[in-house]
């Protein structure tokens, strides 16, 4: 078992499924997700990709204490080509955990157990979450003496408050997903038995969406990151003005006057 990708009518499905590891990801793993979110970009039927674990009680374990530490830390040399890559295009190891996401297409992550590092920062770079009434999310890096450096530090904050990122980040200790919905972080939480469930019912309510109205929107998000207000109003000018003149816009206004499914390609 590795990392499983499947397409679903216009869902991408992208499982991890790494038994021996616990989803720990090391640099062949990273190169293989920053291919698949390069192949759902490049394909025009995806229009939404769900991220999830195929195994039981985690979701990902963090990254691979055989692998890509020692490389990144220096002790020990690179020995192949993945990790030559991972050692040497952090940029691309980015994508591939979604901290420079280029994907403009929305992805939905299904959180089933236990999520710790790089885990953690993935869920942070996904547009929606929905997670199992028993997942705990933790950022271990400040116990092993390193600092997060997949988009923990600069996005968590904006995404449930400076303090409560602070403390997550700081100590280093689990957060229950309770409270991360509470704090507005996650979506949903619900039975484990139905994560998968409800994170394909949510892909399918947005695949039967114009794809480029989706598209416009994941981008849009991304894009006015960091801006100025009227910075940010000018960027959802210009993704917004050309969707306004697409042929989905045509089918859409069509569909919604004869009271039937529009029929988006």
């Amino acid at each position: 078992m590795g990392i499983d990708y499947e397409k679903d009518g216009h869902i991408a499905k992208v499982a991890l499924g790494l038994q021996e590891t616990k989803n720990a990801l090391g640099p062949d793993e990273l190169l293989q997700l920053n291919e698949i979110w390069s192949e759902c970009q490049e394909d025009d039927f995806i229009r939404v990709a769900v991220l999830y674990s195929s195994l039981d009680n985690v979701f990902c374990s963090g990254l691979n204490l055989k692998t890509a530490l020692p490389i990144w830390s220096g002790m020990r040399p690179q020995e192949t080509d993945a990790e030559q890559w991972f050692l040497d295009d952090y940029k691309s190891v980015g994508k591939a955990t979604l901290k420079y996401k280029e994907l403009d297409k929305p992805v939905i992550v299904a959180v089933n157990g236990l999520c710790v590092t790089i885990g953690f920062e993935m869920v942070m770079g996904c547009e929606l979450r929905i997670a199992s009434e028993t997942a705990t999310f933790q950022m271990i890096e400040t116990k092993l003496g390193i600092m997060p450096m997949m988009r923990a530090n600069v996005f968590l904050r904006s995404q449930i408050g400076t303090a409560r990122a602070m403390e997550i980040l700081l100590t280093g200790n689990a957060v229950k997903a309770t409270t991360l919905f509470e704090w507005g972080f996650l979506n949903r939480i619900v039975a484990k038995a139905k994560v998968m469930d409800e994170a394909m019912s949510l892909a399918e309510s947005i695949a039967v969406n114009g794809p480029k109205s989706i598209q416009g929107m994941v981008r849009c998000a991304r894009e006015i990151q960091g801006k100025s207000l009227k910075e940010a109003l000018e960027i959802e000018h210009e993704i917004g003005k050309p969707i306004f003149m697409s042929e989905d816009v045509h089918e859409g206004i069509n569909a919604f006057r004869e009271k039937r499914i529009a029929n988006f390609k």
